[in-house]
């Protein structure tokens, strides 16, 4: 009997348990229920969605486009001596002196002459027809100290322009509109092509883009957000003034050059040449004259201390524009170069003579110089 009544008082018991679990899955699925947005309300929310995931795309006025020109970071760095990789920068000269050098260049002979005729005249400043040091010195400085104002006057104009809310920061995307846009494309094809990469670019494009993405990589230090600070966007146009960039450029050099990874360079290994077979006579008395040089450049403008090597920190010396010692040590060199007479000083005539040296220096051409080894 007594297990007969335990035997109702569980099923008794499972019962109960059975109609409380079902009464907390209606609960729970009435709070599911009432808790549920209406359908529209789920359209506005995957629409919201869908806006925000563009958001980020800035709205370019195709009327507001930049150039080209004004986008593009230099494939070359002027006035700074030595390229990337290592090789000597062979305008180094005539940029620094003659500024716009290709325009005196293409110009009929009389012009041309003129022209430099000018140069010669606004340089030398005690007017004794005559070029000296101090006087070469302190033109190298001014043209130097212009291009570098110039740099950052035309930064100041392309930043503003790329960063229209003012936050202070210019994201990839929204250069990459520019360029597009600069290339011709209408305003909503480009900002669809950042996100679908729906155009068919052409190859000259797609170099470019990626040349400049490696760039903007580079100057892209602090945070690494893929966005640049009007600072970083300097680096990016003009990395002669940027120290983070002369830095890279010298780790760039340093290890193409430096064959025993000590981290100095002898002069042997700067006048080492490239791997590959001398097949004549001709090409030996290049290879020599290509290995003097180099030595040259370095016993007298590299190595700073004459103890045969040259440290990261002579280097960056060397391929700095702003370097104190670069501007007296380039005016000394024109002048050995052209001081027919030993007088230590540039004539008039001693520059016709050698109007192909002077055309090739900082005196002339300061801005190509300092855009040629980035």
């Amino acid at each position: 009997m007594k297990i007969a009544n335990l035997q109702v008082d569980n099923k008794i018991y499972r019962m109960k348990i059975l109609k409380i679990a079902a009464c907390v899955v209606v609960i729970f699925n009435i709070a599911v229920v009432m808790s549920a947005p209406p359908r529209n309300v789920v359209q506005m929310q995957e629409e919201k969605h869908t806006k925000d995931v563009h958001a980020d795309i800035p709205v370019v006025n195709e009327a507001e486009k930049l150039t080209v020109d004004e986008l593009q970071p230099p494939d070359h760095l002027d006035a700074v001596k030595l390229e990337k990789d290592g090789m000597i920068n062979k305008d180094f000269k005539k940029e620094i002196f003659l500024g716009e050098h290709e325009e005196i260049e293409g110009d009929d002979s009389d012009i041309a002459e003129s022209k430099l005729k000018d140069i010669f005249t606004k340089v030398d400043e005690d007017a004794d027809n005559r070029l000296c040091i101090p006087e070469l010195e302190s033109w190298i400085k001014k043209k130097t100290e212009e291009h570098f104002d110039e740099g950052l006057e035309e930064n100041e104009h392309i930043f503003k322009h790329l960063d229209p809310d003012g936050d202070g920061l210019v994201d990839w995307k929204e250069y990459y509109i520019h360029f597009l846009l600069a290339k011709g494309y209408p305003s909503e094809q480009a900002k669809k092509h950042v996100e679908d990469y729906d155009i068919d670019l052409d190859y000259q494009e797609r170099e470019q883009l990626i040349r400049y993405k490696f760039k903007w990589t580079e100057a892209d230090i602090n945070p690494i957000d893929n966005k640049l600070s009007k600072e970083e966007f300097l680096a990016f146009r003009h990395p002669e003034q940027s120290t983070q960039a002369l830095a890279n450029m010298v780790k760039t050099i340093m290890e193409s050059l430096d064959k025993n990874e000590d981290h100095v360079l002898t002069e042997d290994e700067f006048v080492t040449l490239p791997l590959g077979d001398i097949d004549d006579e001709e090409q030996k008395k290049l290879d020599n004259s290509w290995k003097k040089q180099r030595s040259v450049e370095f016993r007298n403008q590299i190595d700073a201390d004459h103890d045969g090597k040259a440290t990261d920190k002579e280097l960056l010396m060397y391929i700095d524009p702003r370097s104190e010692e670069n501007a007296r040590v380039d005016a000394k060199s024109l002048v050995d170069n052209l001081d027919d007479d030993n007088d230590s000083c540039i004539s008039w005539s001693e520059i016709e003579d050698h109007k192909d040296i002077f055309i090739e220096s900082k005196v002339v051409n300061v801005r190509r110089i300092l855009h040629d080894e980035f």
